[in-house]
């Protein structure tokens, strides 16, 4: 044995374990959220710049027990980057793909996972600047132990894709996702979370079709009015190292601040209750909506939340070329909690949450038709349009370089009129034998209406300590 010689050990993963563990901690909805991201990050590249005319693009998403399919005319891949970069497990240093844009990728697995995800054999066909190609990825290629050279196929009679762009097609389908594909109710999510995810590129004109029908955006806005020392909300912004972070908080539209508004419709309550909390955006992509855990500070040195609060909506941005600053996990889907700007954002987001929280205390035990007239000059907007309307007033500008525009240090907040007495309803229930026994004591009949009964004893109480009170 030649014991100058020095052997070398293998260290590369092996296929089928880093596609297993690749797709276990990504959700199939989270797998074509990616998708859907990687299109948007198409249209940017193609605009070259950060005004991309979102009302000029469409994403087609055709989904059944047969095949997953997804097709855009944002611009397509280049042929060098499929060479060199596109179909990579991973993200090499070298890659400075969207060093000056607004995107949320930064690890370069997003397609492959997507894809891993739902099944076993795809095709991915680009069309861009006149070069049209496809590449496919087998169930062949994924069964080899080896890391073979994916092949890029020209395509240029594919008639498939009429304009640059691309699609992106998974056949083969694992089981449990062929049966996900055929449930309305899955459908009916993905929907759902594209018009949270993408909210703002949908409100933008962006078109977004799943199955034929048009995705609408799941709009989130606090009031703010028209007359510059009327109501406004709590704003926030800095630059926290290289990161925009933008905060609002403020009443939705959902519902009255009387918790108890019985004239308030159905609709509007499940409206209010959907986008009360906190919604994080980061670069234009929702990360969470309408949070209300201690997550995002409930519970934490403010209450938790509850009914009454469902009328306050809490919205904050992260914005940065750099993506891997922004407080995101891989799934685009997630905060990660340890980031630093994070953590900083959180202290501003629990103070303006104060502000509304003692607010809806001010007024909880007002009617409605009391605060209408303060909010009739306020329109719902969106968190780049409040923190714009509110700028033009008298903001605060700190030394650190942040902005902060306080409603209740301003007193642009409405007071009820605290010599108006203010009353409240009472509910409980009781057995109805109890109750009849009750109503025969206080009214020698056993029929009387519960309420009636309810609001009787309630009077026996109040003159019997208003008695006391007189004689002590």
């Amino acid at each position: 044995m030649n014991t100058n010689q020095q052997d070398t050990a293998i260290a590369i993963p092996t296929k089928e374990f880093f596609v297993s563990m690749l797709t276990r901690d990504i959700s199939l909805v989270d797998a074509i959220l990616d998708l859907v991201d990687n299109c948007l990050d198409g249209a940017l590249r193609a605009a070259g710049n950060n005004q991309v005319d979102y009302s000029r693009h469409s994403v087609i998403i055709e989904m059944n027990a047969d095949r997953f399919f997804i097709k855009d005319d944002c611009g397509g891949i280049p042929r060098d980057i499929a060479i060199n970069y596109a179909f990579k497990m991973g993200r090499e240093p070298d890659d400075i793909r969207d060093s000056e844009s607004e995107t949320i990728g930064m690890y370069g697995v997003g397609m492959k996972r997507a894809i891993f995800k739902m099944g076993r054999d795809a095709i991915v066909l680009s069309y861009h600047n006149g070069d049209k190609f496809h590449v496919p990825i087998s169930p062949e290629w994924l069964d080899n132990k080896e890391w073979e050279r994916l092949p890029i196929i020209n395509s240029e009679s594919d008639e498939s894709l009429d304009s640059p762009g691309t699609i992106i097609e998974v056949k083969s389908l694992y089981p449990s996702v062929s049966r996900h594909f055929e449930s309305d109710s899955f459908i009916n999510d993905v929907k759902i979370a594209i018009g949270e995810h993408f909210t703002m590129f949908l409100q933008r004109g962006l078109n977004i079709e799943v199955n034929q029908a048009q995705v609408s955006p799941v709009r989130v806005e606090v009031l703010v009015s028209e007359a510059k020392d009327g109501p406004a909300p709590f704003i926030y912004q800095k630059v926290i190292d290289g990161v925009t972070v933008s905060i609002t908080v403020g009443l939705n539209t959902g519902k009255s601040l009387d918790d108890d508004d019985d004239d308030i419709l159905e609709f509007e309550r499940n409206r209010s209750a959907s986008t009360a909390g906190w919604t994080v955006f980061c670069n234009d992509r929702a990360v969470i909506v309408g949070d209300k855990s201690r997550l995002t500070g409930w519970g934490d040195g403010i209450p938790m939340y509850h009914g009454q609060y469902s009328v306050i909506t809490g919205i904050v941005e992260f914005r940065s070329v750099s993506a891997d600053k922004l407080p995101i996990t891989t799934t685009k889907r997630a905060l990660d909690t340890s980031s630093e700007v994070w953590s900083e954002a959180k202290i501003k987001m629990r103070e303006g949450l104060r502000v509304w929280i003692d607010h809806t205390n001010t007024w909880k035990n007002y009617p409605r038709s009391d605060q209408t007239k303060y909010w009739e000059s306020s329109k719902p907007l969106s968190l780049s349009k409040a923190i714009e309307a509110v700028a033009k007033r008298d903001v605060t500008n700190k030394h650190d370089g942040a902005i902060e525009y306080n409603p209740t240090k301003k007193k642009v907040l409405p007071v009820p009129d605290t010599k108006k007495p203010s009353s409240r309803k009472i509910v409980f229930s009781r057995p109805i034998e109890e109750i009849r026994v009750v109503s025969g004591i206080l009214f020698d009949r056993e029929d009387e209406a519960p309420s009636a009964v309810g609001e009787k004893c309630f009077q026996i109480v109040l003159e019997r300590s208003q008695k006391n009170d007189k004689e002590r």
